[in-house]
């Protein structure tokens, strides 16, 4: 009991130690209130103890779990679709909306920073109960840890449009706060509610909240306070202000036939990437036909198959820029998602239970098209 006390504290701090260290990196470029930051946290864990035991009561009353079983998957999505996420995600925002209140919420970046600073506390009390309350082991263990970067990553979503609302009066917030619901439910979904054969599942969608994160800490604490050099001389992500410019109509009509064509191309290279993978994987007696959610083996297929489709979208996106000689990423951005929609349309028809893998892969196979179409458009 001891070991998995400190175990559950040392955990804890995790996502505290993140945001201090994104408070310290803000406050280079404007005053930031220290008592402030740590009373969202001390706020923020106090809405995720009162949001434990209610998900608790709520579950065992309904007898509904958030674990899949064989019949039950849809069950234990729309379990934290329609109930957990809202109210993990409402909480947080209660924590914060004081700051609205008195004004001192005024920019996105400062949203964002008190947006982290509750989800911190919240991940850092909701990790210590998970790991107190429940059976000690490893996969447990892993799943705790992993469930705190969405804690982090969908507050500062809404946040940021929060403080956009607060500085300009966008009306962004709701639809923001939706889409952190959305992506936080299938989060969770992935890691706690699935078997460990399919945890891998969550690597593209970690690997995009990074993404996104870096995009837009050089937005709200430029480079110059506190610049990272990359290893191997590796460009640094375009900001949030890059990307909007970048996806801003220009004086051109949008070409709706380089966005079909797009999304045509986009499918073709990864039907070409998934088969050329599949072939490899047979060259060296690979079984791909492992599938298994209670078996770790089926991770290996599923790192395949999803570099195979991740190595797809920034050949489509560069091609596709290059063709149509575009001058934005709005006709690779266009395609790219219709492309995601067909596949996920298809697959919903054809096999179900790969749509949650879809919807995973999407948001950095998304990211990657813009990349490959950002080296591929004229200046």
């Amino acid at each position: 009991m001891i070991g998995r006390a400190i175990l559950a504290v040392l955990l804890g701090l995790v996502p505290l130690a993140a945001a201090g260290w994104l408070v310290r990196r803000v406050r280079r470029v404007r005053a930031v209130s220290l008592r402030l930051s740590g009373a969202l946290m001390l706020g923020g864990g106090a809405a995720a103890f009162a949001t434990f035991l209610a998900e608790r009561a709520v579950f065992r009353f309904m007898e509904v779990s958030i674990e899949a079983t064989p019949g039950t998957g849809l069950t234990a999505l729309l379990a934290l679709l329609l109930f957990a996420s809202p109210l993990e995600e409402a909480a947080k925002v209660a924590v914060v909306w004081p700051t609205v209140a008195l004004r001192r919420l005024d920019t996105p970046g400062v949203g964002v920073l008190f947006a982290v600073c509750a989800a911190a506390g919240f991940a850092a009390v909701e990790t210590a109960l998970l790991i107190q309350t429940a059976e000690p082991s490893p996969l447990r263990l892993v799943r705790a840890a992993a469930g705190i970067p969405a804690h982090l990553f969908c507050g500062g979503l809404w946040g940021y449009a929060l403080g956009a609302r607060a500085r300009s009066g966008s009306r962004w917030f709701g639809t923001a706060w939706l889409l952190s619901v959305g992506v936080h439910a299938l989060y969770d979904h992935i890691v706690f509610g699935r078997g460990p054969g399919m945890f891998v599942i969550a690597v593209p969608m970690l690997l995009s909240m990074a993404m996104v994160t870096w995009s837009a800490l050089r937005d709200i604490a430029p480079s110059g306070a506190g610049h990272v050099a990359l290893p191997l001389h590796l460009p640094e992500p375009p900001s949030l202000r890059d990307v909007r410019q970048a996806l801003r109509r220009t004086d051109e009509p949008l070409a709706l036939r380089w966005i079909v064509v797009g999304a045509l191309v986009n499918l073709g290279a990864a039907i070409v990437c998934v088969a050329c993978a599949v072939l490899l994987a047979r060259r060296f007696g690979i079984d791909m036909s492992l599938a298994d959610e209670a078996d770790m083996r089926s991770n290996g297929p599923l790192v395949i198959v999803a570099a195979a489709l991740l190595t797809a979208f920034p050949v489509a996106g560069y091609l596709v820029a290059r063709a149509s000689g575009a001058h934005s990423m709005l006709e690779p951005a266009f395609a790219a998602g219709l492309a995601m929609a067909l596949t996920v349309a298809i697959l919903s028809v054809t096999a179900p239970s790969a749509v949650i893998f879809a919807f995973a892969v999407a948001p950095i196979a998304f990211g990657l098209a813009c990349g490959g179409a950002w080296f591929g458009m004229d200046s």
